[in-house]
C-alpha cells in the first residue's frame, strides 16, 4: 500500500504506476489541497520501485529518507517534486533504434538478403541499414515506401531492374507501429535474394514488428514494470507458433545474459538452436510431446551459450490461446540452474557415498549421547564379543569385560580425556580376548558437534584390522626375506648381521663378500627371464650349502648377493674364497640349457668396519665394483686406498656432470687427408674437456668415467648436436665443408634411440645425412643382438655413414661385416706404428684393404706419424689417413681457418 499525505502530488505520482488503496496520511488528512512539505510512507511494494522513487528525489537534493522493516518513509518537498520531470522519474526514453536495429539483424542473420532498411519519414537516408548501402539509399525513393508511410499498409513490389536492387527477388516494406504516434512515421523495407523466402520473411517481420510495437508501449506507458521486466534473473522469450519453425520473436535481456547471444542473434531462430549437437535430450522430448497436446510443461535441458559453455537451463513453457481456442504465443521463462543442479548431484553422491561406505565397511557404528552412555550398540559385535542380545543395548560393564584388560584400560582413559576436552581417541583391541586366531578393531570415537561448536552427541567407528595385522607381518616378512630365492633381503641381513657383530662371536678376519653375476642380462634376453629366475635359485642354494648354517646370505640387488662367511678353524681365507669360487666352477643345467655362469667379488673384513653392518656391505660392494671393471681381477679387497681411490672418481663424475652443464666440454677436429694429394678431405670430431681450475683433463680419464655412470648418454648427445651446430655455421659461412666423423659408445645404443636423435639432429640444424659419418669400435659386437642390427640398418637407410673404429683390435668381427653394412673401416694406429718393423703389419693392413674392397667401403690409416708410414700404406692400397704428421686435433676456430686457407697438408 502506497500512503501520501498530498492529494495533487499522489496523482502526480499515480502517474508513474504507484497506487493508493486509502488510508490516513502520517502527517495530514487534508487531501483538498497541496502541502508545501509532506511525508510519503511507501508500503506493500516492491524494494526496487520505491528505491528508484527515493533515488530520483534524493537526486533533487530535497528528500530526507527513512527506512522500517515493513515500509519505507520519505520526506518530500512537493514543490521541488513538481520541478521534477516525470520522465525522469520514470524509466529511461525507450532506445527505438536499438530495437529497430536488432530487427533489421535478426532478418538479415535468418535470411539471405541483399539489405535491410529502418526508413523514418522525411529522412535522407536510412535510420538503420545493414547489407548494401546503395540499394538501401534505393529504397528511399520507392513509390512503395512512400505510400506506406503515409497509409500505413504492408507493400511488396518486384525490385526495379538495372539498379542496385536488381540482384534482390522481392522486396518487402512493413510498418512500424510506435506507441501515441498519430501517422505511420516509420517502415522497415528489405530487399531478399530467394523468391521462395518471400512469404516467410514478411511472416516473420510482421511478428517481430507486432511485438516490437508492444514492446514499446509497454516501455512508454509502464516503465517500472518495463525496468523490473529487464532487470529481473529468469529469462523471457516469446515464440510464435503460427509462423515456420516456431521462432522466437520476443527475448529480455536476463536471456541475453544467460545465453551470451544478443537479440538479433536470438530473434527469428527456433530455440532449440541453444542445443548444440544435444538434439535428443529427454527434456526435448518432453516438450514436443506438452506442444502438440498444448499445454503447459516445465523441464530441465542443456544449452549452450555463445562462447560454447554448458549450462543447466530450467524451462517453462506457457501457451497463449486466441478466444477461438488457436496457440498464438508461447512464452518461456528460463532460469540457469546450473549451480543448483551441481550442489544437488554433489549431495546426492555424498549420500550415496555415505550409504555404500556404511554397507561396504567390515565395521561397526556406534552412537553416545553427549555424557558419553550408550544409546546405538551393534547387535553383530556383541554377538561377536560373546555377549547376550537379550538385553540391548548392554550395559557399559559387560561390554568393558569383553575386552582385554589392556584394551578397557585404555578406552577408560581414552574417555576421561575426550570428555574432558571434547577430542577423538582412538584404541587397538582384539575379539575374543581370549582367542588364539583373533579379530582386532581399530575404534575411533569422534565428536558431533553443532555450528556453535557446542558438544551433541559421540560417534564411533569400529574398524576390523585383521587384512591389516596380517598384513603387517607379511609386509615384515617381506622386508627382512627375498621372494624369489627365499635368502635375506638387503634389510634382513643388515639386521641379522649387526646382532652378530654385538654378540662379538665373530673372528675379526672374516670376511662380507657381495657376489655379482655376470651376464645375467644377456640370459634373461636370450634364454628368457624364467632361465634367469632359476639360475638366481640355483646360485642361493650353491652359495648356501658353500657358506652353512654359521652364515648369512642375501640377494641384495637383481644379479647381486651378500655373504657373511665366518671363518672357522678347519677353514683358512684362502680356503674360503676358493670354495665361493666352486660355486660357479660347475655348469649350470637348466631347462635343457647348459651354459657357465661367472662372477666377481670383492670383500671387506669384519674389523674394518668398526661395528657397522652397512659400511661392511657398502666397502664389500665397492670391492667387488673394482673386479668387475677389471677382468684380470676376479677378487677384490676393501682397503682405504681403494675407499681413496673410488671417492676420487666419484668426485671426478660430479665434477665431469657438472661440466657438461657448465659448458666445459669441446669438440676439437683432427683431418683426415687424401694421401696422394694431402688435400683435406673429412674430420673426426674429438671431445675435451676443459676444466676452470684443473685445466685439460685427458678423454682416456673422464670418458671412461662417462660410461661407468651412463653420464654417456647426454654427453654423447651433445656431441652429436655440436657437431651438426658446426656443421651448420661453416656451411653459413661459406666455407667448403668437409664430413664429419663422431664417436658412438656401446652405451648410447643400449640406452636406445640413436636413430631417432641423430634424425632430429639432422633435421634441427639441416644437415644432409652423407655429412655425417658415425664411428662405432668393435666392442658393440660383444653385446650384438636384433637392436643393435636394427639401430645400424635405420642409420644406413637415413643416409649416414657408418665407421668402423680400431679395426682388428677388439671383438672379432669378419663374420659380422657381411651382417652390418659399413661405408669405412679405420686401420688401429697399433698396426700402422709397426709398418716399418716388420711385413706382419704390412700383411694385416693389406688384408683389411681387400676386405673393404670386399664390401665396397673405404679405409683409413689412423696413426700416421711419418711420412715413411704414407710411402708404406699406399703402396697397400690405403688412400686416406690421418694422425699427427697432418695435424694434431685442433680447436674448433683453427678448424675453421684450416677450412677457410684449403692448403695441403704435408
Amino acid at each position: 500500500m502506497a500512503l501520501f499525505s498530498d492529494c495533487h502530488n499522489w496523482h502526480h505520482l499515480k502517474q508513474t504506476g504507484l497506487r493508493c488503496d486509502g488510508g490516513q496520511s502520517a502527517v495530514s488528512s487534508r487531501y483538498d489541497a497541496p502541502q508545501p512539505c509532506g511525508t510519503v510512507c511507501l508500503a506493500g511494494i516492491e524494494g526496487g520501485l520505491a528505491g528508484r522513487f527515493v533515488e530520483v528525489m534524493e537526486s533533487a537534493g530535497k528528500v530526507k529518507h527513512m527506512t522500517a522493516p515493513s515500509m519505507q518513509i520519505i520526506h518530500v518537498d512537493w514543490n521541488a517534486l513538481r520541478l521534477i520531470s516525470l520522465e525522469r522519474f520514470m524509466a529511461e526514453t525507450p532506445d527505438t533504434n536499438a530495437l529497430f536495429t536488432d530487427l533489421a539483424e535478426a532478418l538479415a542473420m535468418a535470411f539471405s538478403m541483399v539489405c535491410v532498411a529502418v526508413i523514418v519519414k522525411d529522412g535522407n537516408s536510412p535510420g538503420y541499414l545493414t547489407g548494401d548501402s546503395d540499394a538501401a539509399q534505393l529504397l528511399l525513393t520507392l513509390d512503395g515506401v512512400q505510400a506506406t508511410l503515409a497509409d500505413g499498409n504492408p507493400r511488396t513490389e518486384v525490385p526495379p531492374p538495372g539498379t542496385a536492387l536488381a540482384n534482390a527477388a522481392f522486396i518487402a516494406i512493413e510498418p512500424l507501429s510506435l506507441p501515441h504516434q498519430q501517422e505511420q512515421t516509420t517502415v522497415i523495407a528489405f530487399a531478399g535474394k530467394n523468391l521462395i523466402d518471400s512469404e516467410r520473411v514478411v511472416a516473420l517481420m510482421h511478428s517481430l514488428a507486432t511485438e516490437t510495437a508492444n514492446e514499446l508501449m509497454v516501455l512508454r506507458q509502464a516503465p517500472f514494470l518495463a525496468a523490473a521486466f529487464a532487470e529481473i534473473e529468469c529469462g523471457v522469450t516469446i515464440a510464435d507458433p503460427t509462423l515456420a519453425d516456431t521462432p522466437l520473436i520476443y527475448a529480455n535481456a536476463a536471456f541475453e545474459r544467460m545465453t551470451g547471444y544478443p537479440r538479433a542473434e536470438i530473434l527469428g531462430r527456433n530455440c532449440r538452436f541453444l542445443q548444440g549437437d544435444l538434439q535428443d535430450q529427454p527434456g526435448r522430448r518432453i516438450l514436443r510431446n506438452a506442444l502438440t497436446r498444448g499445454t503447459d510443461c516445465t523441464v530441465i535441458v542443456t544449452n549452450f551459450r555463445r562462447n560454447g559453455e554448458s549450462f543447466e537451463n530450467r524451462l517453462k513453457l506457457r501457451t497463449i490461446r486466441t478466444p477461438d481456442g488457436t496457440i498464438s504465443h508461447i512464452i518461456g521463462i528460463q532460469l540457469d540452474v546450473t549451480k543448483e543442479r551441481s550442489a544437488l548431484e554433489s549431495l546426492a553422491r555424498q549420500k550415496r557415498r555415505y550409504e555404500s561406505l556404511i554397507e561396504a565397511q567390515t565395521g561397526f557404528i556406534w552412537l553416545m549421547n553427549a555424557e558419553g552412555e550408550l544409546m546405538e550398540v551393534p547387535e553383530k559385535w556383541l554377538e561377536m564379543a560373546g555377549l547376550s542380545l537379550s538385553r540391548v543395548p548392554a550395559d557399559l560393564a559387560a561390554i568393558r569385560g569383553a575386552l582385554s584388560p589392556e584394551a578397557a584400560e585404555a578406552f577408560c582413559d581414552g574417555w576421561v580425556e575426550a570428555l574432558r576436552n571434547v577430542t577423538p581417541f582412538e584404541v587397538i583391541y582384539h575379539l575374543p580376548a581370549q582367542s588364539r586366531s583373533p579379530r582386532w578393531f581399530l575404534d575411533r570415537v569422534t565428536p558431533v558437534l553443532d555450528e556453535e561448536h557446542k558438544l551433541l552427541e559421540w560417534i564411533a567407528a569400529s574398524q576390523e584390522i585383521t587384512e591389516l595385522k596380517r598384513a603387517e607381518k607379511e609386509i615384515e616378512r617381506a622386508a627382512y626375506e627375498d621372494r624369489l630365492t627365499g635368502l635375506l633381503s638387503p634389510e634382513g641381513f643388515a639386521q641379522r648381521l649387526d646382532e652378530r657383530l654385538k654378540r662379538m662371536d665373530l673372528h675379526p678376519a672374516s670376511p662380507v663378500v657381495v657376489v655379482d653375476i655376470k651376464a645375467l642380462r644377456e640370459i634373461n634376453n636370450t634364454q628368457g627371464y624364467d632361465v634367469g629366475d632359476e639360475v638366481l635359485r640355483e646360485v642361493a642354494r650353491r652359495l648356501t650349502a658353500e657358506v652353512g648354517e654359521s652364515g648369512l646370505i642375501a640377494r641384495t640387488g637383481g644379479d647381486e648377493f651378500t655373504v657373511l662367511a665366518p671363518l672357522e678353524n678347519q677353514r683358512t681365507p684362502r680356503q674360503l674364497s676358493k670354495c665361493m669360487a666352486a660355486v660357479f666352477d660347475v655348469p649350470f643345467e637348466i631347462r635343457g640349457f647348459s651354459f657357465h655362469v661367472e662372477a666377481s667379488f670383492g670383500y671387506a673384513r669384519i674389523r674394518s668396519s668398526a661395528g657397522d653392518a652397512r659400511k661392511l656391505m657398502t666397502d664389500a660392494a665397492l670391492a667387488m665394483h673394482r673386479s668387475q671393471h677389471n677382468p684380470a681381477l676376479t677378487w677384490t679387497q676393501y682397503t682405504k686406498a681403494l675407499d681413496h681411490q673410488t671417492r676420487e672418481t666419484v668426485n671426478l663424475t660430479t665434477k665431469l656432470r657438472h661440466a657438461l652443464q657448465a659448458d666445459q666440454l669441446e669438440l676439437y677436429y683432427q683431418p683426415q687427408v687424401d694421401l696422394a694429394s694431402g688435400r683435406i678431405v673429412s674430420a673426426e670430431a674429438l671431445l675435451r674437456w676443459n676444466h676452470p681450475q684443473a685445466g685439460f683433463i685427458p678423454p682416456g680419464k673422464f670418458i671412461p668415467l662417462a660410461e661407468q655412470s651412463q653420464l654417456i648418454g647426454p654427453i654423447g648427445d651433445w656431441v652429436l648436436r655440436r657437431a651438426c651446430r658446426d656443421l651448420r655455421a661453416w656451411r653459413d659461412a661459406g666455407l667448403l665443408v668437409t664430413p664429419v666423423s663422431i664417436n658412438l659408445s656401446l652405451i648410447q645404443f643400449q640406452l636406445g634411440s640413436v636413430p631417432d636423435k641423430v634424425r632430429q639432429a639432422l633435421t634441427d640444424y639441416n644437415i644432409a645425412p652423407e655429412e655425417l659419418t658415425l664411428e662405432i669400435t668393435e666392442s658393440v659386437f660383444e653385446h650384438q643382438g636384433q637392436a643393435l642390427k636394427q639401430d645400424l640398418e635405420a642409420l644406413t637407410a637415413m643416409g649416414v655413414r657408418l665407421s668402423l673404429d680400431d679395426f682388428g683390435t677388439g671383438y672379432s668381427s669378419l663374420a659380422h661385416l657381411n651382417d652390418y653394412f659399413f661405408d669405412e673401416i679405420k686401420i688401429d694406429k697399433s698396426f700402422v706404428s709397426q709398418l716399418d718393423k716388420g711385413p706382419y703389419a704390412q700383411s694385416i693392413v693389406k688384408a683389411v684393404v681387400v676386405i673393404a674392397a670386399a664390401i665396397g667401403a673405404d679405409v683409413v690409416a689412423e696413426g700416421i706419424e711419418w711420412s715413411s708410414h704414407i710411402t708404406t700404406v699406399l703402396h697397400l692400397g690405403c688412400t686416406k689417413g690421418q694422425g699427427y704428421h697432418f695435424s694434431r686435433p685442433v680447436p674448433e676456430p683453427r678448424w675453421r681457418q684450416l677450412l677457410f686457407d684449403q692448403k695441403a697438408l704435408p
